[in-house]
């Protein structure tokens, strides 16, 4: 597997590997053993994934099953609010193109055409919503705009509770950390609260 040097991040160490085609790295072993295909493609499918943990909602239906059996055979389960609605089917699309080129040596499950329009609809019914139209003129508007766009389309502020909201931007300045390696001040991160609390009312 790929081992990412100090200070370089996994997706960073993927994309080098990709990029050189011929590297090569230690193996679990100790001495050193060629990356194969097969390895470049398991990596650059786990590469900026949401951290393990997250909670699928609906999680007895037939589409979170389906994710949990297919998408998390890879990698950490994907929350449906990772992407929005526009951004879904090319997410999928790429997933599915990188598991049909692993080897068979690694039993990852293949999902057929009936799983994956059922993995679609599920994300696509739990998927981000996102703003529309202006953002009102409130305290921490900037921070939102700035901060949350890094990872992703701007959320609707009506998505959560103002009581919710704290724990998830909480969550998701945890998951900041784990894939850029960066993070909002406690002082942003209050202004984010502040703002998501006083126009979700």
């Amino acid at each position: 597997m790929v081992r990412s040097c100090s200070g370089v991040s996994r997706a960073a160490s993927v994309v080098v590997l990709l990029a050189c085609g011929a590297c090569t790295v230690q193996s679990g072993g100790g001495g050193p053993g060629q990356l194969s295909q097969d390895d470049l493609i398991l990596e650059s499918a786990m590469a900026n994934m949401p951290p393990a943990g997250v909670e699928l909602p609906q999680p007895d239906s037939e589409g979170a099953q389906a994710t949990l059996q297919y998408c998390a055979a890879c990698h950490a389960a994907p929350s449906p609010t990772s992407h929005s609605a526009t951004d879904w089917p090319a997410v999928l699309r790429r997933m599915w193109v990188r598991t049909e080129r692993v080897a068979d040596d690694f039993a990852v499950p293949l999902p057929d055409a009936s799983a994956r329009l059922m993995i679609s609809e599920y994300m696509l019914d739990n998927a981000l919503r996102v703003t529309e139209g202006e953002l009102p003129d409130f305290r921490g508007r900037d921070e939102f705009v700035t901060t949350c766009s890094r990872c992703h389309e701007l959320p609707d502020p009506r998505q959560h509770t103002p009581q919710d909201w704290p724990t998830t931007v909480i969550r998701m300045r945890e998951h900041m950390v784990e894939l850029l390696g960066d993070s909002p001040t406690q002082t942003q991160v209050q202004d984010i609260i502040t703002f998501l609390q006083g126009v979700s009312e």
